[in-house]
């Protein structure tokens, strides 16, 4: 069963005033702390001893009328006692009277951290950091293989020598690449910060978003109201808000911890140039010479004009780093490795670290010969490896099964929402969520907890759909928060019920419920992959009330007009992108208007000119290849839907439609070995239709020309409002 580690924390009731403050930023989840735990008619004593046995780290108040109480002094002897039994993991003290001394701190305590804080928000943070890095201690992390990043960050930092301009250095690479890890092993040897603060943006926020969701990655409780918070922000200049953005940055820095940005699609164009008000934070962090910071994105980013920014690729690891990699893990899960089979892994796994994950995975069940045969899979890595161990892991409950679908939805959940919607006890949900973390199907994410990221988009594959009750969500999510309205997550969860509410198509009542133009961007997106075109319209629409040159969600209104054949209200849409410049994204839009028309060659031409502006990967491939094979032009739809297979070998859409267009081809061995892949990505049961039409194909070579589709769409099904799969 887990046990969440929790902080004790010390004090007298003279010092109530701070020490109660911290402790509602934190929570019941996170602290011992004697108004949360203690009833009346209690043996203090017994109580304290209990406490600290449900401990894991001891935090002392230190103030000159603290250390003269008797009950503060038997509780510094027993944390004593506790941290020399290893029963305790650490211990910290905050100097919060400004008139103490530290020789008045005992002597055992002035080896451990000892800090002079009065802001109940920083001490907040601080604590809850250590916590965090408590419950992540479950799921090693390991960092090699970056020595040459490493001395590019130093080269590039030490370029700006001058106090008055140190830009951000912007790190960028593929999701999962390590850098987030990169980032903080930078800010702490090359910048001196003990801690990092990641702060993300999602697509459609903009300063007031910011703003709000920098307060609350500080300080849980700064800001009481959000809706007001957004309302007041909005009210202001970019000037006002930048100079308060500025503040709180600042207000990070002076608790020795570097702010990163992680850009989740908010701070800049589709085509990698920041957008103005977030050029002009990262001007305003330049120049200010007590403010650092770093932004982690997936794809290098410009200022206006295409110039140049400070900027740090993380790279797949290279063979010997792989090597390491392996055998470092590896040896924490009970494996060794002969030199030719750490070879073989470390060349098929090509150096991205989930993919080393997933190797490691495999060999504990299967044995590292098994692996190391089956090179293909490693070699293409991608979701559907997870989709083969979800199906195979026999380990799964149904209750597992039903957590899986549910933070597949909504993540991260804390551990009472999972047991209540699964319908089992507190004591049930524990033991399933430990068994899920052992598989690393799931995460720690802070006190709650959320999907491995590859698995969250296999999961819908694995389990036919997603079955979750978005009302219910919402219920319980509403319950919880009355029940722990001081959670330090309860902006995240605040934007669970707001977007569970929509999905469900009624407008969620709960005071509790917070949403962001990125939700209501989220929930059209999503809306659209559940083949719910009315909400994804309805909510796209009001998306674009308020971000109107955000243009993935008028690619999804635009799309989802198609589908209900309101084809000029979607070219509107597409002219907007036009006006935008975005065309590459209106051409492809026009294509798909075409096709859906049976107008072939015009969806064509449509096509190609989106290629032309620069649109890749595996959508336009396919339906390129689509439209050839609706006009009888095999070569070139083989052409295309080769470089769709190649971009993702796993994606069923592309699977099923290179097997069609190899058996129009007589291509029986491309076929067969297409089909094997379809049986195992695709679990609604079409690969045993397709099936019989090769056994047919084979059997009589005028069945070649059998013309039918499976999926030429690619709808993507994850969760329906009322708990059915699409």
């Amino acid at each position: 069963m887990i046990k969440l580690p929790r902080a004790f924390l010390s004090h007298s009731s003279t010092d109530k005033a701070v020490v109660g403050e911290v402790a509602k930023i934190l929570g019941r989840a996170a602290v011992i702390y004697d108004a949360f735990e203690f009833s009346a008619g209690d043996q203090f004593r017994d109580a304290i001893l209990k406490g600290l046995e449900r401990s894991d780290i001891f935090v002392l108040f230190a103030s000159s009328k603290a250390l003269q109480r008797d009950w503060v002094k038997f509780e510094i002897s027993s944390a004593s006692e506790a941290l020399t039994k290893q029963a305790l993991s650490r211990v910290v003290t905050y100097i919060i009277d400004p008139d103490l001394n530290l020789n008045d701190i005992p002597d055992w305590m002035k080896s451990t951290l000892i800090v002079k804080q009065t802001q109940p928000g920083l001490i907040a943070t601080d604590i809850r950091r250590m916590i965090n890095r408590r419950v992540a201690d479950r799921t090693p992390t390991y960092f090699v293989g970056r020595r040459n990043e490493m001395e590019q960050a130093l080269g590039i930092l030490s370029e700006f020598t001058s106090p008055e301009f140190r830009p951000p250095l912007l790190v960028y690479g593929l999701g999962g690449i390590g850098r987030r890890s990169l980032v903080q092993i930078i800010g702490r040897d090359h910048l001196s910060f003990s801690n990092t603060l990641p702060v993300v943006l999602r697509s459609g926020d903009l300063l007031p978003e910011a703003f709000v969701r920098l307060s609350e990655a500080i300080s849980p409780r700064a800001i009481p109201d959000y809706k007001a918070a957004i309302a007041d922000q909005e009210a202001k200049s970019d000037g006002e808000q930048i100079q308060q953005i500025l503040d709180l940055l600042r207000s990070v820095c002076d608790a020795r911890t570097l702010p990163v940005l992680v850009d989740e699609g908010a701070m800049a164009t589709p085509n990698g140039v920041l957008r103005p008000e977030f050029e002009q934070i990262y001007d305003a962090i330049a120049l200010n010479r007590d403010v650092d910071a770093m932004i982690v994105t997936r794809r290098r980013l410009y200022g206006a004009g295409g110039k140049s920014l400070p900027s740090l690729r993380v790279p797949e690891l290279d063979q010997s780093s792989t090597q390491n990699l392996l055998r470092i893990a590896g040896r924490d899960v009970g494996l060794s490795f002969e030199r030719e089979a750490l070879t073989a892994l470390a060349t098929y796994t090509r150096g991205y670290p989930p993919a080393v994950k997933f190797a490691l995975d495999e060999a504990r069940t299967r044995g590292v010969a098994q692996v190391v045969a089956n090179q293909r899979a490693l070699v293409n890595f991608s979701a559907e490896l997870f989709l083969r161990q979800l199906k195979q892991e026999r380990s799964l409950t149904p209750t597992m099964v039903t957590t899986l679908q549910l933070l597949s939805g909504f993540s991260p959940l804390p551990m009472p929402v999972i047991a209540e919607y699964c319908e089992i006890s507190s004591e049930q949900a524990s033991s399933d969520v430990d068994h899920l973390l052992d598989l690393a199907f799931i995460l720690p994410d802070g006190l709650h907890y959320r999907i491995t990221e590859p698995l969250r988009d296999a999961a819908y594959r694995a389990f036919d759909g997603l079955f979750i009750n978005s009302v219910r969500v919402a219920d319980l999510l509403e319950v919880y928060l009355a029940n722990e309205p001081d959670d330090d997550a309860r902006l995240n969860l605040g934007q669970a019920i707001f977007r569970a509410s929509l999905l469900a198509g009624v407008k969620s009542k709960s005071k509790f419920a917070v949403g962001f133009a990125a939700d209501l961007i989220q929930v059209a997106t999503q809306s659209y992959h559940d083949q719910d075109y009315d909400l994804a319209i309805r909510y796209g629409m009001s998306a674009l009330e308020a971000r109107p040159d955000n243009v993935d969600v008028r690619r999804y209104v635009a799309q989802a007009l198609i589908r209900k054949e309101r084809y000029n209200e979607a070219e509107d849409h597409i002219t907007a992108l036009v006006n935008l410049g975005e065309l590459k994204e209106a051409f492809y839009i026009r294509g798909f208007a075409a096709r859906r028309r049976r107008n072939h060659q015009e969806a064509i031409d449509a096509y190609k000119k989106s290629l032309a502006y620069g649109r890749s990967g595996v959508a336009i491939y396919r339906e390129l290849a689509s439209s050839y094979f609706e006009l009888g032009d095999l070569a070139e739809a083989e052409s295309h839907i080769r470089a769709a297979e190649e971009r993702s070998p796993h994606n069923r859409y592309v699977v099923d439609l290179r097997c069609t267009i190899a058996l129009r081809l007589g291509d029986l061995a491309t076929a067969e070995r297409t089909l094997d892949v379809l049986e195992r990505v695709d679990p609604s049961g079409f690969a045993d239709h397709r099936r019989s039409t090769v056994e047919q194909a084979r059997g009589d070579s005028d069945s070649t020309s059998f013309r039918s589709f499976g999926f030429t769409e690619d709808p993507s099904p994850t969760v329906r409002g009322d708990g059915k799969s699409c």
